[in-house]
């Protein structure tokens, strides 16, 4: 695997940086949560269920949010009123995922300012600052874990501490299953490598057995059509609907943005094409689960981030046009909350924009690698043009004349 540059990287984490990204984290999350609307109470639909769980654990509740008991159980244990518990905890499951992001950018090979800016931008995102819109949703925590767990992983020390992470992850949301794909191929060094899969086994099986034993949980309200999965079919027609003609880039656009093409430029490094398995599970959950096309595609964060910036980082000519395109979508939310327009599944002007900075994204990175191929082949021609010196006989040809 090619580590070398991402442990040189590493290395060179201070306390002093390792400070500021989490400064930076909590003064953006300060921030958002002065200028995002929030979502006015009783709050319907999956926040609802949680913040009923949230106030009495023994009341029976639909599945499958009766499994998706570790955030509710904490606010019920911490006390004082439900809404503003679940809102606080949320918000700094937040700000601890932003900081994590960082960590993890940085054990990644990506540099403090490109590290940094990723943090930002995740911080910054559309489908992130939903949860500051409506925090009554088990993902804030859910996005704490997983990151914490891709930390653990890169870091290839005392990764046990995924077992216990996993467990925590399946008392949140279910998909913890989808970690073993980057865990087994991140630890593998040939296919198949029965030990990387004995020790993603291993890691996995403490968080099933929990999932298997919430599955269980006795007092479950009968099912409803809106609380199971209602087929690719049913998904796209809602999607079609909430979203337009534009429904087919809702789940990206609405989410990371332009980050999604700037992380596929970097999909070929090794370490970052390891880590891209973790998307198959999380762009299925788009198609198997349900409409939310843009709040479950935001899983997707840690390796969409990280190889983002590791794509800028590597970036020359283009480099400033790339920042300025980051920094308009950084701010491109403040357009939705402006038209009243906070929600995922009635998408605003930011939509259509997102969109044109995808496109143009795809467009900058084609041309600094059109440019870059062609400058390569001159440097090839180059070294053909010039006169080859002489050489030993065994390079000769065998009329004496040169290969």
């Amino acid at each position: 695997m090619d580590t070398r540059v991402a442990e040189r990287e590493a290395k060179a984490i201070t306390a002093n940086q390792a400070v500021q990204a989490a400064v930076l984290s909590v003064v953006l999350t300060s921030f958002w949560l002065v200028v995002t609307p929030l979502v006015q109470q009783p709050v319907c639909c999956d926040g609802g269920e949680y913040l009923r769980l949230a106030r009495d654990p023994t009341s029976p509740i639909l599945r499958p949010y009766s499994m998706r008991v570790l955030v509710p159980w904490l606010v019920h244990a911490l006390g004082g009123d439900v809404v503003t518990t679940f809102h606080a905890v949320s918000l700094v499951c937040l700000a601890i995922a932003g900081w994590f992001m960082y960590l993890l950018a940085r054990e990644l090979g990506v540099g403090h300012g490109y590290a940094l800016l990723a943090t930002a931008a995740l911080l910054c995102s559309r489908g992130w600052l939903f949860f500051f819109y409506d925090p009554y949703l088990t993902e804030p925590a859910a996005f704490l874990l997983i990151s914490a767990a891709f930390l653990v992983l890169v870091r290839n020390r005392r990764t046990w501490l995924i077992a216990p992470l996993l467990v925590l992850m399946a008392a949140t949301r279910e998909q913890f299953v989808g970690f073993a794909l980057p865990t087994y191929f991140w630890l593998s060094h040939r296919h198949p490598d029965w030990r990387a899969l004995s020790q993603t086994i291993g890691l996995l099986l403490p968080a099933l057995v929990v999932f298997a034993a919430l599955a269980t949980v006795p007092h479950v309200l009968p099912p409803t059509p809106f609380s199971q999965p209602m087929g690719f079919a049913y998904t796209l027609d809602r999607r079609m609907e909430g979203d337009g003609w534009l429904w087919f880039a809702s789940a990206f656009a609405m989410s990371l943005g332009m980050w999604w093409p700037l992380a596929v430029a970097s999909l070929r490094v090794d370490r970052f094409r390891r880590l891209s398995w973790w998307l198959i599970p999380v762009l299925a959950y788009l198609v198997l689960i349900g409409w939310d096309w843009s709040r479950y595609a935001m899983y997707a964060f840690p390796v969409v981030m990280a190889a983002g910036a590791w794509t800028i980082a590597r970036q020359r000519r283009y480099r400033p046009l790339l920042l300025a395109m980051v920094a308009f979508q950084a701010v491109l939310p403040i357009v939705d909350f402006v038209a009243g327009k906070p929600t995922l599944d009635d998408p605003g002007p930011s939509l259509p924009i997102s969109l044109l900075l995808i496109l143009a994204t795809i467009a900058v990175l084609f041309a600094g690698n059109r440019r870059r191929s062609t400058r390569v082949e001159r440097s090839d021609l180059a070294r053909a043009s010039e006169p080859m010196s002489d050489g030993p006989l065994e390079r000769q040809a065998p009329g004496g004349t040169a290969e």
